[in-house]
């Protein structure tokens, strides 16, 4: 009786730290999903890289303008660099915005404090792309609908100074990685951009 009394205490044992193991490795089942699982594997990795490419759907247009270029982030940083149709790199570094253009590489900077809308558009990128939830939710009324395999979240600003531009950011990805970024803006103006992670 004592010997099948330790071998099922044992076998039980055995079975919680798998359990205990798998939730320490960040192991999610499909009943564990949810958006801190999602943000945990975003927030993963030190920095990533990306290639786009976005199209941009403008009412005074008849047909979208599509740019392309590369993406660069890491925690608190953020590059998207156009290199179609024609050059321009953004950079966000902490509260900063810095945009340069042209062939001289001309450059403005922006207290991002001082533009809250715009703040609120590189925030749904950058704190996405590096699972920053905490700022996400300064920003933002978030619902992620989907699997593991694929997901997307949605998110409608929830500051009057943001949603006075921003209607809706819509993420798309699986896996850990997002594919594609769309922005609604309150004038139903809206951009869908591709993202093409690099491997890691």
């Amino acid at each position: 009786m004592k010997t099948k009394a330790s071998r099922r205490f044992l076998l039980l044992l055995i079975v919680l730290l798998a359990v205990d193991w798998q939730m320490m490795a960040g192991h999610v089942s499909a009943d564990e999903w949810s958006l801190s699982s999602l943000m945990g594997e975003l927030g993963g990795r030190a920095n990533g890289k990306a290639q786009f490419v976005e199209e941009k759907h403008l009412s005074v247009l008849d047909t979208p303008i599509e740019l392309s270029g590369t993406l660069a982030f890491a925690p608190g940083w953020l590059e998207k660099h156009t290199l179609q149709p024609r050059p321009e790199r953004m950079i966000v570094d902490g509260g900063t915005l810095i945009i340069e253009t042209g062939p001289d590489r001309k450059s403005r900077r922006l207290r991002l404090q001082d533009y809250p809308a715009i703040w609120g558009l590189v925030e749904g990128m950058r704190a996405t792309l590096t699972g920053d939830l905490e700022t996400l939710r300064r920003f933002y009324d978030i619902e992620l609908h989907g699997t593991r395999e694929d997901w997307e979240l949605l998110m409608v600003p929830s500051r009057g100074d943001v949603s006075a531009v921003v209607r809706l950011v819509s993420i798309r990805g699986g896996n850990g990685q997002i594919r594609i970024i769309e922005v609604v803006q309150a004038n139903g103006d809206r951009s869908v951009m591709r993202v093409e992670e690099a491997a890691s």
